[in-house]
């Protein structure tokens, strides 16, 4: 069996532990029909999305997933454009994570200001992207935007 197989085998698994306990959500917890169908869904996707997540772990131990380069352009050192990105996605995340936790039931409320700050931070990511693309595009004989080459000449 090639490594296929075992990729194809270990998400049909997944996919069938996740339907398994949405079943049994669905089978035993009290309510009505409404309730229950959200709680399946919602239930089925966590679990699948935990599966996903611990396969990809599971990846990363065995060492066919590289993260060593995460943070790191081509041919060059680390991004701070990315390191920022990163760090500001994962704060944002984990403060999103404890306050659901706090309330216990319901989603809390993102106010505007730190969505507003997630895209100022991908932004600055996708800026440094260009610009990048633009000075690769300088080295590679382009005239850099720059239109007229002839100089005072008019």
């Amino acid at each position: 069996m090639n490594g296929k197989g075992g990729y194809v085998i270990g998400q049909v698994v997944m996919v069938v532990v996740s339907l398994v306990a949405a079943f049994l959500i669905a089978v035993y917890v009290p309510g009505d029909p409404k309730t229950k169908l959200v709680l399946t869904i919602g239930y089925a996707l966590l679990a699948l999305t935990f599966l996903f997540g611990m396969a990809i772990l599971v990846e990363i131990i065995r060492g066919n997933i590289d993260l060593g380069s995460i943070l790191n352009e081509q041919g060059k050192g680390a991004s701070m454009s990315r390191f920022q990105l990163l760090i500001f996605t994962f704060v944002i995340a984990l403060g999103l994570f404890l306050l659901t936790v706090e309330n216990g039931k319901e989603f809390p409320h993102i106010p505007a200001d730190v969505l507003t700050l997630l895209g100022i931070s991908a932004s600055t990511y996708a800026v440094s992207k260009g610009i990048q693309a633009g000075s690769q595009q300088g080295k590679n004989g382009g005239d850099g935007g720059g239109g007229d080459t002839d100089g005072a000449k008019k």
